[in-house]
């Protein structure tokens, strides 16, 4: 009996003692996934802060010549010099611009002829124009495709450091930048963004 209760014994201390080494174990995993998160959090931050903002008003009206999308012309914002320019980019995959864009539209026909509305398809692979037909713009609004079209689009990207969409950019007459949203924008938001402009009136 008594070597019975010997090995009993040992055999809960050696179970006592796989289980707390089985808990270290678990703590340390954690200890180490929790601090791998919160260094790649402080990354993420990191690279935030130091994103480049582009410059607001330094943007001339011949800044951009693009393709078309519907066609084998260009788009220029140097064409639509002389009134305020609201440019709106837009992709298949956007899920925001599957609302945003056809109250940009219904805002653009409210101030047809005082107000310019262009769409620009950017970080897709997929074909835009069939989005730019079902939203109502195709042939309402001028066109393009952004520079290299794809994931890397070079004017979106590049020029306005958007990852993501939509990205939303308002020009006074004289071509210069005066805002830029990245994000949804809401038709009244345009409007009053519109209204600060002095050749506008709304």
């Amino acid at each position: 009996m008594a070597k019975e209760s010997t090995a009993k014994r040992r055999a809960e201390k050696t179970r006592v003692l796989e289980e707390r080494r089985r808990k270290e174990a678990r703590q340390r995993m954690f200890q180490t996934v929790g601090g791998g998160i919160a260094v790649v959090v402080l990354v993420v931050l990191f690279l935030i802060s130091i994103w480049p903002e582009p410059a607001v008003g330094d943007t001339t009206a011949d800044s951009w010549d693009l393709p078309e999308l519907d066609g084998e012309g260009r788009v220029a914002l140097a064409d639509f010099e002389g009134d305020p320019t609201v440019v709106a980019f837009f992709a298949s995959w956007c899920e925001v611009c599957e609302g945003e864009i056809p109250q940009l539209l219904a805002l653009s026909k409210q101030l047809e002829g005082e107000v310019n509305f262009v769409g620009i398809n950017s970080q897709d692979n997929s074909q835009g124009l069939g989005d730019a037909e079902k939203w109502g713009i195709a042939g309402e609004w001028p066109l393009a495709t952004d520079i290299g079209n794809g994931n890397g689009s070079g004017l979106s990207t590049g020029e306005f450091s958007m990852r993501g969409m939509p990205l939303n950019l308002i020009y006074d007459a004289q071509g210069n930048l005066v805002h830029i949203q990245r994000g949804g924008m809401s038709p009244e938001a345009t409007l009053a963004f519109l209204t600060e402009l002095t050749e506008f009136e709304a």
